[in-house]
């Protein structure tokens, strides 16, 4: 490729802001330019001066992917799809069938078979797929990856994270989809562990791998999945999976919490112990007892970066291929095979009018015990506690198998 690669970013609002960021660095690095945007009819009117501002640095507005598509594929290099889960799979595929390279945001799609589409279009098209897993594109995280790879944390035993992030209404009815298991026909399985926390589930299906580039795959999984707020998903999730490699991966995490407590990771390994925070910070306190320190990074991810570079030569791959992003979806179809979703009692919840977010009480301290022992909460001896199905991932690739209440 001779010339710079061109980015189309669909949509105005939300996470298409995120993806907007993401292309000026590229332009500003010198790696890549913006030349198209859709703007749904309604976006044009919420957002004139945006609109106006793009149009102003050469970038041809359209009312729609497919029009975008039909008019301008041959101009378009990399297509960024910030939109919602349910939309991940149709308009991806849409893209790749046109003949432009994706990158579209976390999680990569709802369920294992629209994944399993992607990927089978990618393929197809020959062109990249690249899942917006902020993490992925981070020098600590590629850091403790090589470690991995690299064998210098031995075998890695287990990987743990907890999220303590509260959410209020205001959450829940942001879009037609939030808080949903489906939307008519498409999968969503909105939920902590799927979208606000999904790139922690991801992180440690990567870092549990020591194939280069790669993440682990899991083999089997328990769960157990709650919810205070009324949604027909679940706010609150615990899992517990072993992978391909030996390893476990376990998370707790919950939006009805009454503290905001960001992702914590530990990673275990026969030679060393990892304690890796949200932002970067890295511990580290290897077998022979010394310890080593990383502060946080101070550049920001390096996602349409990373795709621009691969297209022009300067990388052989992707940090984040659709591929390492599969495994964050398998895990996903299986918490919601192995458990129902069960109320949390109504004596427990608080309700605060300020900020519309529904807390229970000691679900801080909850999730904390869990993290801390690696522990389900039925585990843990809590009341209200109900313990999922110990469920086989082997060979899985249709949502739902197992629980046919799920329909």
């Amino acid at each position: 490729m001779t010339d710079l690669p061109a980015f189309a970013i669909v949509g105005m609002g939300g996470f298409a802001r995120t993806h907007l960021s993401y292309v000026r660095k590229t332009e500003e690095a010198g790696l890549g330019r913006h030349v198209a945007q859709v703007a749904i009819p309604a976006d044009q009117e919420r957002y004139p001066e945006e609109i106006s501002d793009l149009k102003s640095h050469g970038v041809e507005i359209y009312a729609s992917l497919r029009e975008m598509l039909a008019a301008a594929r041959d101009r378009i290099d990399v297509t960024c799809i910030p939109t919602g889960i349910p939309l991940h799979r149709p308009m991806a595929t849409a893209a790749l069938e046109a003949g432009t390279h994706v990158l579209v945001e976390k999680p990569a799609a709802g369920c294992i078979q629209d994944v399993d589409a992607m990927l089978r279009a990618r393929d197809h098209s020959g062109k990249h797929c690249a899942v917006g897993y902020q993490h992925l594109y981070r020098p600590d995280t590629q850091r403790i990856k090589a470690w991995v790879c690299e064998g210098r944390l031995g075998k890695i035993r287990r990987i743990r994270t907890f999220g303590c992030w509260p959410r209020g209404r205001t959450y829940y009815t942001r879009n037609g989809w939030a808080g949903r298991l489906s939307v008519e026909d498409t999968w969503v399985l909105d939920s902590p562990h799927n979208n606000a926390l999904a790139h922690a589930v991801n992180a440690m299906n990567y870092l549990a791998c020591s194939r280069p580039g790669e993440s682990a795959v899991p083999l089997s999984i328990q769960a157990e999945l709650y919810r205070a707020n009324p949604i027909a998903s679940a706010d609150t999730a615990v899992f517990r999976a072993t992978t391909d490699e030996g390893a476990e991966i376990f998370f707790a995490v919950s939006h009805c919490t009454d503290q905001t407590l960001h992702p914590v990771t530990i990673i275990e390994g026969e030679r060393g112990r990892v304690e890796w925070s949200y932002y970067g910070e890295t511990k580290v306190r290897w077998s022979d007892g010394s310890e080593q320190t990383f502060e946080k990074p101070e550049a920001s991810p390096r996602v349409a970066e990373d795709v621009a570079e691969v297209l022009l030569g300067r990388k052989a791959s992707l940090y984040g291929p659709l591929d390492v992003a599969r495994a964050q979806t398998l895990c996903i179809c299986g918490t919601f095979e192995s458990s129902a979703i069960h109320d949390l009692p109504s004596n427990l919840r608080i309700e605060d009018p300020e900020t519309d977010i529904t807390a229970v009480r000691g679900m801080t301290e909850a999730v904390l015990r869990a993290h801390e022992n690696a522990a389900l909460f039925s585990e843990l001896g809590l009341p209200w506690a109900r313990a999922g199905d110990r469920i086989s991932l082997e060979g899985y690739r249709y949502f739902p198998t197992f629980r046919r209440d799920m329909v």
